[in-house]
């Protein structure tokens, strides 16, 4: 027989239900305003943490020795602390991976240099710009380039127009920006260009993918380029096929939420210019600067007597001089370069003409005429840049610019409020930029464009390793 339960004691067991109910305390007023109701902002700041996306790890991120780097990092980690908040980093290995994780809402951001085309701005809310950048084409110099005996023999077998790649195929990686950029350059010059994209490949590893002859061409941002074809020789990243472009992050488009996009925008704005720049230079740059470990013998090169006689004669450490040297030919005396720089220290034929070297040269020949146009420009700038340490790095410069460049870089520093005679953060960043036309059109310039960054990055790179030779060569 079914025994029905009382309506008022129904009622009491039900009240008692609630009450009793894991002795629930009241309802506070952070669980009445939920989670879903708060900003892409302040999702983060509850959470404390900002967890961003990024591949290309050799640049954008690394943890080599448990110490996390890289140039996307190092600006996140900045915009974090300066908001309190803790950054957490994934790399994975293609972009197609890193947006499917921001629409997926596993990652607050994409940190990579982005394209800010319209299918881009239409599907995520991009950044303003970090860098301005071209993509280049990366080809392989044609076999035995380094014993044709002129440049215009290697020159006529290089692509060096975007109508040069109708029918070519180029080997990109999985959801690279480029895709849209050869996709419009196809149109323009109305024939087909072929795309392939890797999933598997990141852009630095198609660009050594490229001097190994496994494919023949990919497209990727200079300083991509840069980077990973430092030390290697044989490859061609001198066609532009895009003009300089804006690479911006992205963040989701949820409901028109801009408030992280927002936070993200007023830091940038407030960073200098020039930092993103000597950021960027520092990690392209990184893992080319030293030379090889030191060698058992205790020797740095064959040449080292020669060195120190002749840093002796100019009164430089020799370890700075054999930097250089390094630097210029790996310490080759043979070597001879595409733009007719020849031997250890690299002479143009100017220079050899001058100090009266010729392809017979010895080392110790080559060795002298270089510490001799050493002398010559440290001489030049001795009324400039007084303090003798910092003269080096003008000298250092000069020797890979010309003294031109340098005097202009000087005489912008100085008409823009800077210091003259003080390379880091004052002469330095008009070297780094004089390929921007508002500094080499500047009437105060007499010597035109300079492709700074190569420049900026010769003496950074001098420098580190100088210090290195100074550790463990006495």
């Amino acid at each position: 027989m079914k025994i029905r339960t009382p309506y008022w004691l129904a009622i009491i067991l039900f009240l008692s239900s609630l009450i009793s109910c894991e002795n629930a305390p009241e309802p506070q007023e952070d669980d009445i305003h939920s989670y879903d109701t708060l900003t892409a902002m302040q999702r983060v700041q509850e959470k404390g943490k900002l967890t961003a996306v990024t591949n290309c790890g050799i640049i954008n991120y690394n943890t080599s020795n448990n110490n996390p780097s890289g140039f996307e990092y190092e600006l996140l980690n900045n915009f974090c602390k300066s908001n309190g908040l803790e950054l957490e980093m994934l790399v994975v290995k293609n972009m197609d991976s890193c947006f499917s994780l921001l629409d997926s809402c596993k990652v607050d951001m994409v940190a990579i240099g982005i394209g800010s085309n319209k299918d881009m701005k239409r599907r995520y809310l991009l950044t303003d710009p970090i860098l301005m950048q071209k993509s280049v084409l990366v080809q392989r110099l044609p076999k035995n380039w380094n014993k044709m005996l002129t440049a215009d023999e290697v020159e006529n077998q290089l692509l060096r127009s975007p109508v040069d790649l109708a029918g070519k195929t180029i080997h990109l990686p999985q959801g690279s920006h480029a895709v849209k950029l050869l996709e419009h350059l196809s149109d323009q010059i109305g024939d087909t260009i072929y795309i392939v994209e890797c999933d598997s490949l990141n852009s630095v590893e198609l660009v050594q993918a490229v001097l190994a002859g496994q494919i023949e061409y990919t497209v990727v941002e200079e300083y991509v380029a840069r980077m990973a074809s430092k030390g290697l020789r044989g490859l061609d990243t001198k066609l532009d096929v895009s003009i300089e472009q804006p690479l911006c992050w992205a963040v989701g488009n949820h409901d028109g939420d801009s408030s992280l996009i927002t936070a993200l925008n007023t830091w940038i704005d407030g960073f200098e210019q020039r930092n993103l720049e000597r950021i960027l230079a520092k990690y392209v740059t990184k893992n080319n600067v030293f030379a090889p470990k030191k060698s058992p013998s205790g020797h740095l090169s064959d040449y080292d007597g020669m060195i120190k006689k002749t840093a002796k004669n100019i009164g430089w450490d020799w370890r700075l001089l054999a930097s250089i040297i390094y630097q210029e030919s790996r310490f080759r005396p043979e070597l001879e370069s595409e733009k007719g720089a020849f031997g250890l220290m690299q002479l143009m034929p100017v220079v050899m003409e001058q100090y009266d070297i010729t392809y017979d040269s010895s080392p110790e020949e080559q060795i002298e005429a270089g510490g001799k146009l050493i002398k010559h420009l440290d001489n030049c700038l001795e009324n400039k840049v007084t303090d003798s340490a910092e003269r080096v790095k003008f000298v250092l410069a000069a020797y890979n610019a010309g003294l031109g460049h340098v005097y202009d870089a000087q005489r912008l520093a100085e008409k823009y409020g800077k210091y003259p005679d003080v390379w880091d953060g004052n002469v330095d960043y008009f070297i780094l930029n004089k390929s921007k036309k508002q500094y080499y059109s500047d009437t105060c310039c007499r010597n035109g464009y300079l492709r700074g960054t190569e420049t900026y990055r010769f003496v950074e790179e001098v420098l580190d390793r100088y210090y290195r030779y100074q550790i463990d060569y006495k």
